[in-house]
């Protein structure tokens, strides 16, 4: 598979020297929200102040290094009325260092997670890399023929970073079969020739999503639990309007539980319990930045992250010297905030669903999310 630049190896080379703590978040469409009621918090706090049984020393933390990242949750979730909603930090073995859980959202609770939809979609599509089914650099239209007519052609990566021109059509607000919807968006004109620009937006995701379809020779949900969700047990995660019209864009529901699984996984660069689900060079292809040859200062979702840079699916929030990622997230407009933290060998999630919008519902999540990166190096 194809090298990107800014990869693991600038990472660990310059780790000890990374400013680590610049601010982060994502952006995406809404989907279905929970009603935004406010409620008296019904608090859950834990953390652990003694590490796991494991042959490596690991840090310990002080009952209140979390304080301000609790303050903090709690303010965000009775600021936006809504029913509930938690902060939770993890190790690379799955071992939980903090957690709180506010009023109605525990680490079961199904939530409507926006454009962290994405990253999900992302490494799906890795797994076909994998193989050699694919690169991230052929024609599309060998496997989808409706982007015949496309010159230059759209390939894989540009669709994966929004550099592709395939412009958001209004079939991605439902109703239309991803195969059908795919069609309509092939036909509809370019924002701008193939590569030339950068735009974040959804519809590149849904043809991604119907790419995956081909390539896996099933629907969109079912490829994903085979490739991604199986493996990883993430056993609650859904795909509403599935078989036929699973949004790969912004359409997943899911758990922190079950995203944490997955955040583990990308911080073990594609290991999960013994089992590889994505080499190495795939997880640095999606982690690193991608479109650091284009201006991406002027676009709409860059100015609500906050984060000039994007990899394949997510933001890459932090880099070192070298370009390197240290911090990762895949957050999307519900304010759901997962990130993956290389430099201190942590994972963690904001779990909330917040239809207030992305302008609105990202930066409070950002907030609480820097908070606790930060605490993990006090």
């Amino acid at each position: 598979m194809k090298s990107t630049a800014g990869s693991f190896g600038g990472l660990w080379v310059a780790l000890a020297c990374v400013a680590l703590f610049a601010a982060s978040c994502g952006n995406g469409d809404a989907a279905d929200a929970n009603p935004s009621t406010s409620v008296d918090a019904i608090e859950s706090t834990t953390t652990t102040t003694t590490p796991p049984t494991t042959a490596t020393s690991l840090k310990v933390y002080a009952p209140t290094a979390f304080n301000q990242t609790d303050a903090l949750m709690v303010e965000r979730v009775n600021s936006a009325g809504l029913s509930g909603g938690m902060v939770r930090v993890g190790r690379a073995d799955g071992s939980v260092i903090h957690e709180k859980s506010i009023g109605a959202v525990r680490g079961s609770t199904s939530l409507s997670v926006a454009s962290s939809t994405k990253w999900l979609t992302a490494a799906t599509f890795m797994t076909f890399v994998d193989q050699g089914t694919i690169t991230l650099d052929d024609n599309i239209a060998k496997w989808l023929p409706e982007f015949s007519n496309d010159d230059p052609p759209v390939t894989a990566r540009q669709l994966l970073s929004h550099t592709s021109g395939v412009r958001d059509n209004k079939c991605q607000a439902g109703g239309m079969s991803l195969s059908a919807c795919v069609k309509a968006i092939a036909s509809s004109a370019r924002q701008f020739p193939a590569g030339s620009k950068f735009s974040y937006g959804n519809s590149d995701f849904l043809v991604i999503g119907r790419l995956v379809e081909v390539l896996g020779g099933a629907d969109f949900a079912t490829i994903v639990n085979q490739r991604i969700t199986g493996p990883l047990q993430m056993n609650a995660t859904t795909w509403p309007g599935a078989p036929s019209m699973a949004n790969a864009a912004f359409g997943v529901r899911v758990t922190v539980d079950d995203y944490g699984r997955f955040l583990q996984m990308v911080l073990n660069r594609g290991e999960a319990n013994g089992t590889r689900v994505l080499s190495v060079e795939a997880v640095d292809a999606l982690i690193s930045n991608q479109v650091s040859a284009y201006d991406t200062s002027n676009d709409f979702s860059v100015g609500i992250t906050k984060i000039p840079r994007y990899g394949l699916g997510g933001w890459p929030d932090v880099v070192n010297e070298f370009g390197g990622t240290v911090v990762v997230s895949g957050n999307g407009a519900m304010g759901f905030y997962p990130w993956v933290d290389y430099a201190t060998n942590t994972w963690g999630i904001i779990g909330v669903q917040d239809a207030r919008g992305a302008q609105v519902a990202v930066p409070a999540s950002q907030k609480v999310a820097v908070e606790a990166r930060n605490a993990l190096s006090r």
